[in-house]
This record gives structure tokens, sequence and C-alpha cells, in this order.
């Protein structure tokens, strides 16, 4: 985090769109006719006899009810990422992040089954190696060198492969179906529809490959009309060839199905010479199976970290070969630790359960999306929703519930799920609390301590000279009620270019503004500590000076609303008032004499309640008066009014109570709350509201109602936050 040319290659380079139809179409097909057709064909020929072309069935229409919502999505957000990238448009930041991460390992876990595959394979017909899964990790490192290369130069590898192995696939096909004995197909014909539930479940994995299409969106040409097309064409074509290889494999009538199955009905049918050809198939189907989940993993890894759901440095786009080298090293360790940690069976389950917890919420996500943003443009629209999302949402369920039985791969998928979402959340609570910009900490090139350092410090940020007199009289009102001082910082914003310096002349002409405010606060006698930050964020300076000075309460002046597009208070304020942790009162200053009579609007909450701390600090050090007020609708009935004013009076005799003086209280009539309030403001000198009390999210926590009357009316209007450490801390984590 800091130079220029880190944030370039985080931010700006882009991946490049060098797919088109033929390369996506060799995704979805070389990821779908892989390990799936050639391990496990025999395995659910084991398990249901024929009845596997019913399992690859039932498992591939439960992936065309996904694939639909995937069409959807993709057409809205053309973008590396995939599920992910739909669940962060849609959730919450921590389920966003569990879709995310779920996917990731669904990814590398299917690339170690592809891989497992592979070495099963090559130990069986070519040559047993001293390590069981020596050859599956030699291509590993391989894979992972060609990705980190280019994209290009993976997409052209998959197209060849992926049109060898289909090639080879056919001429197995049409070798043994001259074999065919449709009894011999009628008498293996399992009814047991749980078994064939459960190899459904177990052969899902191999109709993932539409997935990692759209994982791949960001490399692909016209990604909105590509994407649909390559995903049931590739679908339909896969679908076709495991139909016509489990009749072939179930043709052979071997003494024993196992992985290895496909291959030993291949040198049955086709003689030793096929035998091997279609062997080498399957270990290249293997491979690009593996090459297409690693480019797939990675881009999901991609997107989570530009989305800041992990680190930006692991997301880092290499200047020259234009691919996510982090990622990539990252996707590849992963599946060494799956390669080295499970058997093949295991694998399958593992990343079935997973993966199908992801789809499950990914058809979540398109109902909610649907609801949040029913204006959106949709170039494609899924027919019938909600109804094909939730037919998608059941028969994921249905076949996760298959899977439970298998022990030891559906806890440990639960286990690392769970793991992650845990680190994720302890990950988010230590983020800095300014993390939008990527600059180095702000430097202090002067501080001038208090003579008499106080228990409550308020900070005061200087930037407008015409405010310093009046902040700092309202700190000093604050500091001296609680027995503190004043922290006076004055922050010079620097370009990235530009060095931090410490020239004498430059810190006193800043001095000269901190000289004023001590002179001012000085008169009230309350010490103050006068300080000089360099940064490249003044957000991050104050939050800094906050943090490092212990301060209870931070001070700004505000010019009253924004014209920042896509901010609330204003660039600054707003990274502010959402980061910090201590109380913040903001302060539309105007020209006004004294400050004696304030006006509240209430509800009760614990904001304004805060905000009746700080008033009462107010009034005892200027004397004065407080108008606690709450507005209503016309209409509202005589019931309703007599609420508000019992309300009202609980308020008024909390503040008697806690503060000892006697506030007056008010229900004010009026058609909007604003206009209400704005009006009323004119018979008092100053308005006091504090922070809406329903929301976690702290960029929505003042709302529109203070704005709109700090723009509207012409009195000082004060805006108070109340630190709620629990509160804020949820909101960091569920914006972020």
């Amino acid at each position: 985090m800091g130079n220029s040319d880190d944030i370039n290659n985080n931010i700006h380079t882009e991946l490049g769109r060098d797919l088109g139809l033929p390369s996506a179409l060799a995704i979805g097909v070389g990821t779908m006719i892989a390990a799936g057709i050639f391990t496990l064909s025999g395995l659910a020929v084991r398990n249901v006899g024929s009845a596997a072309i019913l399992a690859f069935l039932l498992a591939a229409v439960v992936a065309i009810f996904t694939a639909l919502t995937y069409c959807e999505f993709v057409s809205i957000y053309p973008e590396s990422g995939e599920g992910y990238f739909y669940a962060r448009k849609t959730f919450s930041s921590p389920l966003a992040f569990f879709v995310g991460w779920a996917l990731f390992l669904g990814y590398t876990s299917s690339c170690g089954f592809y891989l497992s595959s592979l070495s099963s394979y090559y130990n069986e017909f070519i040559r047993e190696m001293p390590l069981e899964s020596l050859s599956g990790l030699v291509i590993l490192v391989g894979l992972t060198l060609l990705n980190i290369k280019g994209t290009k130069e993976s997409g052209s590898f998959q197209i060849v492969v992926t049109i060898g192995k289909v090639v080879l696939l056919v001429w197995f096909v049409f070798g043994g179906l001259a074999s065919l004995d449709i009894d011999d197909v009628l008498a293996t014909f399992s009814t047991d529809f749980v078994r064939i539930s459960s190899t459904a479940a177990m052969v899902f994995i191999t109709f993932f490959g539409f997935s990692a299409i759209a994982a791949s969106a960001g490399e692909i040409k016209n990604p909105v009309q590509t994407i649909p097309r390559a995903i049931f064409i590739s679908m339909g074509i896969v679908t076709l060839l495991y139909t016509l290889v489990v009749l072939v494999v179930v043709s052979a009538k071997l003494t024993e199905y196992t992985e290895s199955a496909l291959g030993i009905a291949a040198k049955q049918f086709l003689g030793p010479i096929g035998g091997i050809v279609i062997i080498g198939g399957a270990l290249f189907s293997m491979l690009s199976a593996s090459n297409a989940s690693i480019m797939a993993g990675s881009r999901v890894i991609l997107s989570m970290s530009r989305l800041g759901h992990l680190p930006q440095k692991i997301g880092q786009v290499n200047l020259h070969t234009r691919t996510p080298v982090f990622a990539l090293i990252l996707v590849g360790v992963m599946i060494l630790i799956f390669i080295l940690s499970f058997n093949l069976e295991d694998l399958a389950h593992f990343a079935d359960t997973v993966l199908l917890l992801a789809l499950i919420l990914v058809n979540v996500a398109l109902i909610s999306h649907r609801w949040k943003y029913p204006d959106l443009e949709r170039p494609f629209r899924v027919p019938l929703v909600p109804l094909l999302p939730l037919m998608a949402i059941v028969t994921n369920l249905y076949l996760l519930s298959q899977i439970l039985h298998h022990v030891f791969p559906v806890i440990a998928a639960i286990t690392c799920l769970l793991l992650g979402e845990f680190v994720f959340l302890g990950w988010k609570v230590t983020q800095l609390e300014v993390s939008a910009p990527s600059v180095p900490p702000s430097q202090v090139v002067l501080e001038e301590p208090a003579t008499n350092k106080g228990d409550f410090r308020v900070l005061v940020p200087l930037a407008n000279p015409d405010h310093v007199d009046q902040l700092i009289e309202l700190a000093a009102a604050v500091a001296s009620k609680n027995q503190g001082e004043i922290v006076a910082l004055r922050v010079v914003e620097i370009s990235e270019q530009t060095p931090a310096y410490h020239e004498s002349a430059f810190l006193e002409e800043e001095k000269l503004l901190l000289e004023r405010a001590r002179s001012r606060a000085l008169q009230y006698q309350v010490p103050i500590t006068l300080l000089i930050r360099v940064g490249r964020n003044v957000a991050q300076a104050m939050l800094e000076t906050s943090r490092e000075q212990n301060c209870d309460l931070i001070m700004v002046g505000w010019k009253g609303y924004t014209s920042t597009v896509g901010r609330i208070l204003g660039s600054v304020v707003d990274d502010m008032v959402s980061n910090a942790r201590t109380d913040v009162m903001l302060i539309k200053l105007v020209k006004h004499g004294s400050l004696q009579k304030f006006l509240l609007p209430t509800a009760g909450g614990a904001h304004a309640q805060r905000a009746e701390k700080y008033i009462a600090s107010l009034i005892e050090f200027w004397g004065g008066s407080l108008t606690v007020c709450s507005v209503e609708s016309p209409d509202a009935t005589t019931d309703v009014i007599n609420k508000v004013h019992e309300r009202l009076g609980h308020i008024v005799a909390r503040i008697t109570k806690s503060y000892g003086f006697d506030p007056e209280s008010k229900v004010i009539i009026h058609d909007s709350v604003t206009d209400g309030i704005v009006r009323e403001s004119e018979n008092h000198d100053a308005v006091v509201i504090g922070a809406s009390g329903y929301s976690v999210y702290p960029r929505v926590l003042f709302g529109s109602i203070p704005e709109s009357v700090a723009k509207n009316s012409d009195r000082p209007v004060i805006l108070i936050k109340y630190y709620q450490p629990v509160k804020s801390l949820m909101g960091r984590i569920f914006e972020g």
C-alpha cells in the first residue's frame, strides 16, 4: 500500500477480453467433460447400473435451473467473478463473502479432483509413480505457470485440448455402441431412486462447467450474448455425450466398475491401440478441466480482492501478463492441499457440498435482486421468477441432502466454510479506519502538548480561518464541563507525488491558525494541544489523530450540505463519520450571535440522548434553554398526539434529573418533518439533531432529514453521532 505504481496495478490494469464463443465453449465443455466422465461414469454404474444415465440427467436438470440464473446475472454484470460478484451486488458483506469463499473452495477442490483422477489413470495405465499423486502435482505446477503467462495462451490451449477429447469420446462411443445390448441395459437399471439421487449428487460436479464460463466473463468478448449461448450449447453437448458414454460402459459388462472403468472398456472395444488413445484423451480431458478450474478460481479471488473481501495485493493484475499472479499462486497452493488431503471420492463430495451451497445462495440472490432492483435493465430474463429460482433452490437442497451421509467430506467442507468466514470477519474488524484510499499514514510534523492534560479530549480539525473562534468556543464549552482539553489539528493535504516536508517557514505559516486557536482556548481556561499533520487523505489524518490522542469527541465544522456525487455529507466528512471510533459533532456554522436557545427534535433514541449531554454542557457554559420537540402530521389522531406529548414528557423528566435544568417540550404540527423543524428553528438560536438510530450502516446514520434541515435553516445546526462500539463494528463489517 503506498506507491502509485502499486495502485495502478491494483486498480487500472484490466484483464484482456481475448476469448470468443469457441473459447467460452471450450471452458464449459472442457470443464464438464473431464474426470466426471472418465472416472465418475464407472463409479456411477457401480452404484446404480445403467440408471447412471438417469443420475446424470437429473444432475443436468438441476444445473440448468441455476444456469438460467447465471445467464440473467451475467447479462447485468458482465464481469469476472460470477456467482460471488452477483452475491456482492445483492447481499450484505458476510453473506457475499460466504458465496465467494464457497466458490473458491469448489473450484480448487474440483481441480484437485481432476488432478487426482489424472494421477489415478496415469498410475493404472501408464506408469506407477513412487508418489501416487506425483503426476497430478507436476501438471498442477505446469498449469499454474501457463495461466500466469497469459489468458490468451491458456484459452487457445483450452480449445485445442477440448476438441481433441470430444473427438476421442465420439470414437469411443461409436466403437462401443455396436456391442450395445438393450436387455443388458434394462437388466442393470436400478429402480432405487434414493441411490440414483445420491449418485446424481456425486456426479453434479461434472456439470459445474457452466459456472466456469461465467467466472471468465471479464475476458470474454461480448459476454452478454456469448455466455448464455456457451452455457446452453456446452450443457447440451455434454449431456448427450454422458448418456452415450454410460451406455457404452454398461455394454462392456465389466466384472468391477471403478474410476478406471472407461479406460478398461476402451481397451475392450477399440483394442490396445485404441484403448491407449482413449486413455491419453482421458488424461488430456482432466488436464483441460484442471486448467479451466484454475482460471475460474483465480477470477473469483480477483473479484473478491477488488471488491474489498480479500487484501488488494492478492487481486493485483500483472502489468505485463495481464493476469492475477498472486491469485493464481493462491489457487495453486489450495489445490495442492486438497490433492494431498483427500481421496478421489471424498474430493467429489467435498466439491459438491460447497458448490451446491453456493448455488443455492446465488438463486436466492436472483429473487432478492429482482425485488431490490425492479427497474434495472435485464437483457436476459429468467422466466417465471421466483418459481424457477425456487425450483433450483429445492433441487439443489435435495442433492445436498443426498451427500450428508458422507460424513468426512461434508464435515470438512462445512469446517472450511466456517473457518473462512471467521477469518474474514476478524480481518474486517482489524482493517484501517479509512480503507478506501490506499495511502500511507499521515505524519506529525509539529506537536505542542497542553500544559495540563485533561481526561476528556475534544478533537477540533481547523480548516476555515473564519470558523476558528466559534469552533474553539464550542469545544471549550464541552471540554470545560468534562474537565477536559482541546486538541486543535491542522491537516496539510499533499498529492501522491509531493514529498512530506518540514521546512520551518512552512510550519510557521500553518502554526498561525493554531496560535489563534490556543489564544481563544486560554480565554476560557481550557488546556489545548496543537498539532500539524501532513498527509494524503484528510479524513485518515483526522482519524489517526483521534486514535493516537485518545479523543472522546471529534468536532468538525461543516457547510451544511454536499454537492459531491455519491456522497451524503461530503467526501472528507463521510469517511470520518463512517469510521470514527468516538462521538462526532458536525456543526454548520453561521454568524448568528450567542447560542442561548436550543431546539432538539427527538424520538428519544441513543444519539438524541447523547445530544442532550452535549447541549447540557453548552447551556451550563453559556446559560440558556432547551426545547425538545417532535413533528406530527395534521392528520394525526388525538391519541397519537397525546402519546407524543407523553413521550416528550418522559424525555423532559430524564433531562431534568440528569442535568439539573428544565427543558420545554413542543409538538410541531406540519406535513413535512424537515419544514416543520426549519420553521420552528426561527424561534431558536441553534438546532441540534442526533443521528438516526435504526441503521448499522454508518453512511446512512444521519439520513436525509438532518442534511435538509442544515441546508434550509439559517440557524447553526449541530449533528451528533453517538459512538456505539458494537453497532459501529457491525456497520464496518456489513457495509464493507
